[in-house]
């Protein structure tokens, strides 16, 4: 071999290895309190990811590049905070998606500034309707506040038998305003909703709001609020010696249930994404997958639909054949029967999965399980 061949030879294989040592990094953005409850179940939307990036490794990457996750997890939402997170999520060199965010109120936040540098955004878990209105580059792998409130509104008719509701509403939440509204609205077809009261998100105190459902007696009484209040106000409500079935969105989960105690939440029930009870193939792979990292217990739904927002968006990149934004939006744009672990996602009628299932769960011996599924209409 001269010296020409053995040259050139050298810098192929020198090209391949630096190639092969690309990283392309996606930002996942997700608040989350200060509370040791609410921090473990936050975190489950890293972790989702995190396994997805680490299974995506495991074929070859993401068109040859290793994936590396940016976490990007903010503890408040004052403004100098969002501006720090804002410089940090948009870091990346070359950045063409982002995963997140975890709730709607910090969805509400990015996506504006995401859409303005088209750039995709595939929220995991936030189920406010408006989210994906605000461009068409945002995504989401969830279904929508609607569809939750009606869900739970007749599972309670239907399975429940309840003729009268109470709703407590926390109206410094979006979120809790909007799925109250579809549950009033759906549950008031056919019963009566008979005590409608407000609380604030910081509230500790909810005595007199329960004393109120106390003396109506309610069969269920919905709260779509978070793990900290809906738990609180469960606990609350079991030692006044209020019977009622509580009811909540997908909010509760892991949280609710450790604020509340075993006692208050036993019976209660839940609607939710995806629970790791769920009979299929890719959720088992992935419940397995997730224990041999993080031990066994209660799995969040959300890091099942960050693990899918992932995998979606690899899906889409794979189909595109590189890593512009706008080609990935045309493939994401015809995915109709993706398979995923929280079920088939079809963006054929907008960014929103559509026709997506929902599961109810119920607090059970200080555990979650699976009770039913809701059908989507």
């Amino acid at each position: 071999m001269n010296k020409k061949v053995m040259l050139f030879v050298i810098i192929m294989v020198f090209v391949t290895v630096l190639f092969a040592q690309e990283k392309v990094v996606i930002p996942v953005v997700y608040g989350q309190s200060r509370t040791a409850v609410e921090n473990f179940v936050s975190a489950e939307d890293l972790k989702g990811v995190t396994l997805a990036a680490e299974a995506i490794n495991e074929r070859g990457g993401l068109l040859g590049k290793e994936v590396e996750i940016l976490d990007c997890m903010i503890y408040s939402f004052d403004l100098e905070t969002l501006k720090t997170l804002e410089t940090k999520m948009f870091s990346p060199e070359n950045l063409f998606a982002i995963i997140g965010a975890n709730t709607s109120g910090l969805s509400k936040y990015i996506a504006p500034k995401i859409q303005e540098k088209d750039i995709i955004m595939i929220s995991p878990i936030s189920t406010a309707e408006e989210i994906t209105q605000i461009g068409d580059y945002i995504y989401r792998a969830c279904f929508i506040d609607p569809f939750q409130g009606t869900a739970m509104a007749r599972f309670a008719i239907e399975a429940l038998d309840a003729k009268t509701a109470a709703v407590l509403i926390k109206t410094t939440s979006p979120y809790s305003v909007g799925i109250s509204r579809y549950f009033i609205e759906e549950f008031s077809k056919t019963d009566n909703v008979i005590l409608q009261q407000t609380y604030a998100g910081e509230d500790v105190n909810y005595t007199e709001i329960l004393t109120q459902v106390k003396a109506a007696n309610p069969d269920v009484v919905f709260v779509p609020g978070h793990g900290s209040d809906s738990g609180l106000i469960m606990k609350q409500a079991h030692m006044m010696g209020i019977d009622s079935i509580f009811l909540g969105g997908d909010g509760w989960g892991k949280g609710a249930l450790g604020v509340a105690g075993e006692e208050a939440a036993e019976g209660n029930y839940f609607v939710n994404h995806w629970h790791k009870d769920v009979d299929s193939s890719l959720s088992k792979a992935f419940v397995e997958r997730y224990e041999s990292h993080y031990g066994e217990g209660l799995i969040a739904s959300s890091a099942a639909l960050a693990y899918d927002a992932l995998m979606l968006l690899a899906e889409a990149v794979e189909n595109a054949g590189n890593f512009n934004p706008s080609a990935i939006k045309s493939e994401l744009d015809k995915i109709t029967g993706f398979k995923g672990v929280t079920g088939t996602i079809d963006y054929s009628r907008g960014r929103d999965p559509y026709n997506k299932d929902a599961v109810i769960l119920k607090y059970e011996a200080n555990d979650i399980v699976y009770s039913t599924t809701v059908v989507s209409e």
